[in-house]
């Protein structure tokens, strides 16, 4: 595959809402010649508008974008080659409010509300640049499908996609990094006897993710293993990302028991909990030495909305990170398609 144009892609799908769909999409208007209105099918004082623009979301005057690039340098040996793990992306993007536009196009007596989204696929990807290197048309990446309810992306990257990604912003092609998104809305037409019937709508839009090493070096962090990963004594970090990418569906509560053989050939165990409330990264350290080169296993239980509880069996493993999310991941190294059910290895 050719790297120098591959791309990275996110495919995010936003289930129906079920929110009630008013606007009258028979009677269009353009306010100040760019923004799409409609009226409600009721309410003369109503109208919804088109999202017309997506933006990066901000806090405390940051671009809500972070990237981890994980590696392994050996402490004895920090001038050493770096063995690559993978990464973890996250970025926020928001429609634009067009509120405070509108009240002043349209009056502040009126009421605008964004129209009722009920589907949405986005992808994230880079391309090359305008201008640059002529090159084939570039190939998926990684492609991932999960419920976008907080607005947030967050992808766990592998060796080859984190390698890759890191280089990109490495050379200052930040501007080739998208997100390109296509929705539809949902409302009521009048059919030729003038009755309301169910109506839809599309749209699209797109985004260049305005980021770079240069300009916001604090977004991106280059992580030493070493410093979390001890031989003698176990430390690694749990992931779960379910309850912030909206995977999680009727799950109330993910705990995963982590058992470890001590030097003295007996069981240490450790126990982390996920709710919507935890965050998604815990790092766990056992004060035990461990076996010489053993593993450790670990159970998880899934508790439902409902009550129900679901354990699973002991599964053995060695990754520094155990990651616990849901996923529909693959990798494309050139010749096929690798699945992923989670985990940076």
């Amino acid at each position: 595959m050719n790297r120098a144009t591959a791309v990275l892609g996110l495919l995010v799908l936003l289930a129906g809402m079920g929110l009630s769909a008013d606007p009258l999409l028979t009677r269009p208007e353009t306010a100040g010649g760019r923004i799409i209105i409609y009226p409600d099918h009721r309410d003369p004082k109503v109208f919804y508008y088109v999202p017309g623009e997506l933006v990066l979301a901000r806090a405390f005057g940051s671009p809500q974008f972070f990237f981890y690039k994980y590696v392994y340098v050996k402490p004895d040996a920090p001038e050493g080659p770096q063995t690559l793990a993978g990464g973890v992306l996250t970025l926020t993007i928001e429609f634009k409010d067009e509120t405070e536009a509108l009240k002043a196009l349209k009056g502040a007596s009126f009421e605008f509300r964004p129209v009722p989204i009920e589907s949405m696929t986005c992808v994230l990807g880079y391309h090359p640049i305008e201008g640059g290197p002529q090159e084939e048309p570039g190939e998926e990446l990684a492609r991932k499908k999960l419920l976008w309810t907080q607005k947030s992306f967050t992808l766990p990257l592998k060796r080859e996609s984190a390698s890759y990604l890191w280089g990109v912003f490495e050379d200052n092609k930040a501007a080739g990094l998208s997100v390109d998104c296509e929705f539809s809305y949902g409302g009521y037409e009048l059919d030729d006897e003038g009755k309301l019937k169910a109506g839809a709508r599309d749209g699209r839009l797109s985004l260049g993710v305005p980021v770079s090493m240069a300009a916001d070096p604090g977004l991106f962090k280059l992580v030493n293993l070493a410093g979390k990963i001890a031989f003698n004594y176990r430390k690694l970090s749990v992931l779960c990302f379910d309850f912030v990418n909206g995977a999680s569906g009727d799950l109330a509560k993910i705990t995963a028991e982590i058992e470890i053989l001590t030097a003295r050939k007996q069981r240490d165990f450790k126990t982390v909990s996920f709710t919507a409330d935890s965050e998604p990264q815990m790092d766990l350290e056992f004060d035990i030495p461990e076996a010489k080169g053993g593993k450790y296993r670990y159970r998880l239980t899934r508790v439902r909305t409902d009550g129900r509880s679901e354990k699973g069996e002991w599964t053995e493993s060695d990754d520094m990170f155990l990651d616990l999310s849901t996923y529909d991941f693959s990798i494309d190294d050139g010749s096929r398609n690798v699945p992923a059910q989670g985990g940076l290895r």
